[in-house]
Parts: C-alpha cells; structure tokens; sequence
C-alpha cells in the first residue's frame, strides 16, 4: 500500500458508505433478517477507515455471553419482533 495520504472525499465517501451499511444491517434486522454479505462489507469499510486514521483493525467481538442473549431475546419477544 501507498503510504501517501487518502485524500480527504475518498475519506468521506467511505464514512458514508459505512454508515449506509450500519442503516442497512438496522433495518434488515427490524424485519428478521441478517445478511453476512452485509457484515463483511461494513467490516471492511470500518477497517479502511482505521488504516487510514493510523489505527489497528479492530479487534474481532468476543464471543457473547449466554445472558446477553438470552435478554435479547426476551427483549424481541415482549416488543413482539420476530426472528
């Protein structure tokens, strides 16, 4: 990789694209849908933006506890959202 500057509107394009992409997987998810193909597109926007900052990749999520989900689920089900 170049180790020149990004200019600036290539910046801001990609900071756009993410968040179209983090609005996208949002209302996928209101509707029960979750799209991997998503995931990764929002995980490479997000990981060109920190290479560029001069920032790590961000780190990978660590696996969630039982409880988390399990609230997340009763959660969905009392606001009668469906999987």
């Amino acid at each position: 990789m170049i180790n020149e500057p990004v200019p600036g509107v290539v910046v801001a394009a990609v900071r756009v694209a993410r968040t179209c992409l983090l609005d996208a997987q949002f209302r996928l998810d209101d509707h029960g849908y979750h799209c991997r193909l998503l995931d990764g597109l929002q995980d490479g926007a997000a990981t060109l933006l920190a290479e560029w900052a001069g920032r790590d990749r961000p780190n990978l999520a660590l696996a969630v506890p039982l409880y988390f989900t399990e609230a997340a689920q009763q959660y969905r089900r009392a606001a009668r959202r469906s999987y």
